[in-house]
């Protein structure tokens, strides 16, 4: 993917807004583009088969879904996970409500 468009993974359950939960829950997660002028694109919705199970490491399972996206942009992650994303150099930016309004809030600058 060209170095000035940046995939990123929205948990969520409506399509519409950031999943409140834990980021393992959502029964989805919204892939978008951004690129270097801010702009966004809806790429795909992927469904999360593990969003109602409690296994060891769950966090690494969920992340197989999304492996292709350096940037997550979640409400809550929990501190084990967080620290399992980090290892593998996913960046976790914490927002709620609105999607749309979220990734449009971000800045691409401070976006790996």
């Amino acid at each position: 993917m060209d170095k000035k468009i940046i995939k990123l993974a929205v948990p969520t359950d409506d399509g519409k807004t950031i999943f409140k939960k834990m980021l393992g829950q959502a029964q989805n997660f919204n892939i978008y583009t951004i690129d270097k002028n801010g702009n966004f694109q809806f790429l795909e919705t992927r469904k999360n088969p593990y969003a109602k199970t409690l296994q060891h490491l769950k966090t690494l399972d969920v992340y197989e879904i999304i492996n292709d996206c350096p940037v997550i942009l979640s409400a809550k992650i929990g501190r084990k996970g967080i620290e399992r994303l980090k290892e593998r150099k996913v960046q976790l930016i914490f927002r709620q409500g609105n999607i749309e309004e979220a990734i449009h809030d971000l800045n691409f600058e401070k976006l790996r």
